[in-house]
């Protein structure tokens, strides 16, 4: 049975099945001879390809699966292009990670895990990380044609929304992003806010415009898994509210959630 390692600088991520645990390698207490060891062998099965960052996740994982440093057989670094199916994961560029595999043998069996290494720093800077069990959706909402006063967006199918019709979730997840794309045709001193409702609560996150100006507007925002959280049967739904004396059409919204399967 396969195994995947997900390395963020010395954080290890865990996933066996569809569970998540979390390890640190400074709770680790190594004895110098184990230390030697692993990275004599490992060295040996990689023919001195890996990096040091690698040599502590061997280390750990030796330690937490009683595997003997000397039934390692082979450490090698994966090609991107060519992932194994076991290693699927999303928003991750190539220039930010590496990939290593370690053979090594179990109760007369060889076996696999993957080590991916990748750094915290550029974790934040890239934003999150979907796991393969998590999925991205987008809920459809808009408004053809110009109007004045404020109201809900028409689903995809064409039925305007309220505080109790929407879009009902079958899977709990979380709201991600907002995007939305709109005209000003009358301009004033206020602006447009673009409100996603859950249950007929405002989540506190959505788009704003500023109205001072005619034109074709855009605005996007988005946040992080698990900070607006839905539950299966919640409804979603999106309202534009005005303020001001002002005019708009043509009104686009995306509302990005992430579910887990």
């Amino acid at each position: 049975m396969k195994k995947i390692f997900f390395g963020l600088g010395i954080v290890l991520f865990l996933l066996f099945g569809v569970g998540v645990f979390f390890i640190s390698a400074q709770d680790i207490d190594d004895s110098p001879e184990l230390i030697a060891e692993v990275q004599d062998v490992a060295e040996k099965a990689s023919a001195g390809g890996i990096s040091g960052d690698v040599h502590e996740y061997i280390l750990d994982f030796v330690k937490k699966r009683g595997v003997l440093p000397s039934e390692i057989n082979l450490v090698r670094e994966v090609d991107f292009e060519s992932l194994p199916k076991e290693v699927n994961i999303e928003n991750v560029g190539d220039t930010n990670l590496a990939i290593y595999e370690i053979s090594y043998d179990e109760n007369g069996e060889e076996d696999q895990v993957y080590v991916i290494t990748y750094s915290v720093q550029e974790l934040k800077a890239q934003g999150d990380l979907i796991i393969a069990h998590d999925k991205r959706q987008f809920l459809n909402f808009g408004f053809s044609g110009a109007k004045s006063e404020s109201g809900f967006l028409k689903t995809s199918t064409g039925v305007e929304g309220s505080l109790e019709k929407g879009y009902v979730m079958v899977r709990d997840g979380s709201i991600t992003a907002v995007s939305t794309n709109l005209e000003v045709i009358q301009t004033s001193v206020g602006q447009i806010e673009i409100i996603v409702y859950k249950n007929g609560e405002a989540i506190g996150f959505g788009n704003t415009f500023d109205t001072s100006s005619h034109g074709v507007k855009s605005d996007y925002d988005v946040q992080s898994k698990d900070i607006v959280v839905f539950e299966a049967g919640d409804v979603i739904s999106v309202y534009v509210r005005a303020q001001g004396d002002v005019s708009w059409q043509d009104v686009i919204t995306m509302v990005e959630i992430t579910t887990i399967s």
